[in-house]
């Protein structure tokens, strides 16, 4: 027997009405607003047209925005193409002359007389080069006579010495290059090690 039974039988004229749960009034609320989200609004065509009209704009704004932002990204990747191409138009331009030195000493017909002048106008060329990449920010990497610095100098073999101290770069076999502070190209280098020890010495 539920209790709605004992309140019943306990009052005859008693009538118990049932009250909405925690759970039933959500229920309820939801299918009111529900109810209240298919409420329809009714347009004349005037509305109707003007609503048609600014979606049509809307949507008109929208694609032009799309193509104005396509041309941009087209238009900044042609801009680094061209950067990337012509980076080095300028330092390019500068070693032209260079060129043409070259060209010309190697167009020379050359006796032992001359041999003097060409070798001359050799230095004279590899220094202007040098001259035109030390404005670029090349420089070289001090190597003979530093300590070995594995930062710039690429060891590829160790010497015995008895003048230099233990790691000690005591010959350059491919100068190195820093670009404005940076490495380009460290120097290989030969080491100073260990003397040698005479296998004699011991021996009595």
């Amino acid at each position: 027997m539920n209790r709605s039974d004992r309140d019943n039988k306990g009052n005859g004229d008693r009538i118990e009405i049932p009250v909405a749960g925690p759970d039933e009034e959500k229920v309820s609320e939801a299918a009111k607003e529900t109810a209240e989200e298919k409420e329809t609004v009714t347009l004349s065509s005037e509305e109707y047209d003007a609503l048609l009209q600014e979606a049509a704009q809307a949507r008109e704004q929208y694609l032009l925005a799309v193509a104005d932002f396509e041309n941009y990204r087209k238009r900044v990747q042609k801009e680094k193409e061209d950067i990337v191409c012509f980076a080095n138009e300028k330092l390019i331009h500068e070693l032209l002359p260079i060129l043409d030195n070259l060209q010309r000493a190697l167009s020379m017909k050359l006796d032992q007389a001359g041999a003097d002048s060409f070798l001359e106008g050799v230095h004279m060329v590899s220094s202007q080069l040098h001259s035109v990449l030390s404005s670029c920010g090349l420089e070289p990497v001090e190597a003979v006579g530093s300590p070995f610095d594995p930062k710039y100098h690429e060891a590829v073999g160790v010497l015995p010495s008895e003048e230099h101290d233990e790691g000690t770069v005591i010959s350059e076999l491919q100068k190195g290059y820093r670009l404005k502070g940076k490495v380009l190209r460290p120097s290989m280098v030969h080491v100073a090690g260990q003397p040698s020890v005479n296998k004699d010495s011991g021996d009595s």
